[in-house]
């Protein structure tokens, strides 16, 4: 079966996509066909395979590449360097099998993603040239002011030592020009080791007590192993304030604001992850915000962002005030504001006269202790 030319009937009639070196082939509505399917039921899953991994398998290299988790991701120089024009277009299509929000409830996604019984990849990231690049250009100019005010510090600082020849001072002045030049090499330490906190890919481990999360990130040095970390789903938070699902894009991940979020590790202090927003995410943005934010299935299907709750209360506190404006009329702040100091008033006059009435009981009880005790006598 020969895949290069593959009919598509669209509101135009027949068509044909054929495979372009200047633009990219769409095969998102081929893939769509393959993943109307639930894994509600056995005919299901054996469609899934047949029609999934087999159309893959004889899919061109240039268009399997654009699935996720079909490729091999390198760790060569060449991978790492900008191809120019530099673009931010996506790269990677909805992987086949998979639900979509447009047509799966997210309650259907949840129940599907967590009765898998292999680890299934819910997210894969595009090149991070950009972000090398970026990294490579802080390196090269904080290694250049490195090494300027290293040579006209220590150079100044010898010029001084001839001038005084006090031994004491040298050494100050030598240990205030290595503590400077020393945070220029953490700063380019840190550009360069950035990349090691990207993550590539992430595959969801079902397990009976804790489910655990898998992902790779880039080596420190190129044409090393990609390194690979598994960690418990609890252990994983994102920020509180963060919002993976912005309903924006595809999978409803893109904010003009920040182009990626991150994920911390529970039990480290510097225990930080990148993912970018721009990428292949299973399901949509929500399926994130319930593992990785903790969200219930009800506060994440309102697919609410940070700033939709901040939005809510005001506009609750804003009509809390228009009620007590209608109420009480022009002058409600001061009206509202005498009734808060009278309730209070009373609820202390009301304090200060239980602990008096509490007093006077403690001392008539000790009073009639006192009688019974010389009646006794």
């Amino acid at each position: 079966m020969k895949l290069g030319i593959i009919p598509l009937r669209s509101r135009f009639g027949m068509g044909l996509i054929r495979p372009s070196p200047f633009s990219k082939p769409n095969l998102f509505q081929v893939f769509r066909l393959n993943s109307n399917l639930t894994e509600s039921s056995p005919t299901a899953k054996s469609n899934v395979k047949l029609k999934g991994e087999t159309k893959l398998n004889h899919l061109p290299d240039h268009i399997r590449k654009t699935i996720p988790g079909e490729t091999e991701q390198s760790n060569s120089i060449i991978s790492r360097l900008p191809t120019f024009p530099l673009r931010n277009n996506s790269t990677l299509l909805p992987k086949p099998g998979v639900p979509m929000a447009s047509d799966t409830p997210l309650r259907s996604m949840l129940e599907i993603l967590t009765k898998k019984k292999k680890p299934e990849l819910i997210y894969e990231a595009e090149p991070h040239k950009l972000y090398f690049l970026v990294c490579g250009i802080l390196a090269f100019i904080f290694s250049i002011y490195g090494f300027t005010f290293t040579d006209w510090g220590f150079r100044a600082v010898w010029k001084i030592y001839e001038e005084d020849s006090d031994l004491l001072m040298l050494a100050g002045r030598i240990g205030l020009c290595t503590l400077i030049s020393s945070v220029a090499v953490g700063i380019v330490y840190s550009a360069l080791s950035l990349p090691t906190r990207l993550i590539r890919r992430i595959w969801y481990i079902p397990n009976k007590n804790d489910a655990l999360i898998r992902f790779t990130s880039h080596p420190l040095l190129p044409g090393r192993a990609t390194p690979v970390y598994t960690i418990r789903l609890s252990e994983l938070n994102r920020s509180q304030r963060s919002k993976i699902f912005t309903k924006n894009g595809i999978y409803g991940t893109l904010d003009k604001s920040t182009f990626f979020f991150l994920i911390k590790e529970r039990n480290k202090k510097f225990g930080y992850w990148i993912v970018d927003r721009n990428g292949w995410f299973w399901g949509d943005g929500r399926i994130f915000d319930i593992l990785f934010g903790k969200e219930s299935l009800e506060e994440a299907s309102k697919g609410q962002t940070y700033n939709d709750k901040l939005k809510e209360v005001s506009d609750k506190l804003q009509s809390e005030r228009q009620k007590l404006k209608d109420e009480h009329g022009v002058m409600w702040q001061a009206k509202v504001t005498s009734k808060m100091l009278k309730k209070d008033i009373n609820e202390i006059v009301n304090i200060v006269s239980s602990t008096n009435q509490n007093k006077l009981g403690e001392e008539k009880q000790k009073e009639l202790n006192t009688t019974k005790k010389r009646e006794s006598h």
